[in-house]
């Protein structure tokens, strides 16, 4: 199930007042991996005073730099084409980092009550992921403004709604629990809006992609940026400054395929 699409992800971040001595880093390019071949096609930051591409500790790409005088504006713009077969097990050795709760994913009630509402899981790893995004799809409403960056998996089921992160957290956390490693995905999907969130499961051979959000299996229409144990390691845009001043921030994603 091959696709050729191209994308283009855009962030322009303002500032009330000037600010200075801006250190920043961006998970803002895809990564390559069997499965996904990505070409760059155009690429600005700007202001910035130096620029270094790195792989963080989770094999992620990653901008990061730095501006020193003041500015009230700060931006970037990713643009290329990405070849990609979806529905297809990414083959990589299994890190035990996996397996284990993190902060987003750490057990509590309101999890426990789900677990015991999806009941027992039978078959293969993959089988019993299947189920577990099956059944929290139906039983969390998606609803946005109603949970932030911040908000766990307990926190959310306790809400009682969420959005894609949400999903990918309590997925990530009910399949750990029944003995599945998961990992947090953040990327890019076919159509025009913002980044959306993903599950990465463990089965034996590889990783393999499911959406919860969507209740789909990951095919050649998303794009992935990162991946980690929770959406704490996947940030897109991280960074600090000196300066008292609001911000606003603007995103927009955009992908298509290609003829």
């Amino acid at each position: 199930m091959r696709k050729k699409l191209g994308f283009l992800y855009r962030m322009k971040l303002t500032f009330s007042e000037p600010v200075r001595d801006h250190y920043f880093a961006l998970r803002c390019v895809p990564m390559d991996h069997e499965n996904q071949k990505i070409q760059i096609t155009s690429r600005y930051v700007q202001p910035t005073d130096c620029l270094n591409q790195v792989v963080d500790g989770f094999g992620n790409q990653k901008y990061v730099g730095h501006y020193f005088d003041a500015h009230k504006k700060f931006e970037y713009e990713v643009a290329g084409i990405a070849t990609v077969d979806g529905m297809r097990v990414i083959h990589e050795e299994l890190h035990p980092m996996y397996k284990y709760p993190s902060d987003c994913t750490r057990w509590g009630e309101s999890l426990q009550k789900l677990k015991e509402e999806i009941g027992p899981l039978k078959g293969e790893p993959l089988e019993r992921a299947i189920g577990i995004m099956k059944t929290l799809h139906q039983y969390f409403p998606y609803q946005s403004g109603c949970t932030g960056v911040d908000t766990t998996a307990e926190e959310a089921l306790r809400i009682g709604a969420g959005v894609c992160q949400d999903y990918a957290h309590i997925m990530i956390a009910l399949c750990r629990d029944a003995g599945i490693p998961a990992r947090y995905v953040n990327g890019m999907m076919i159509g025009e809006g913002a980044t959306h969130a993903w599950v990465e499961v463990y089965t034996g051979e590889g990783w393999y992609g499911l959406d919860p959000t969507n209740d789909l299996h990951v095919d050649g229409y998303y794009i992935k940026l990162a991946h980690g144990r929770d959406y704490k390691d996947c940030v897109v845009d991280k960074g600090r400054f000196l300066g008292n001043a609001a911000q606003k921030q603007e995103i927009y994603v955009n992908v298509e395929e290609l003829a």
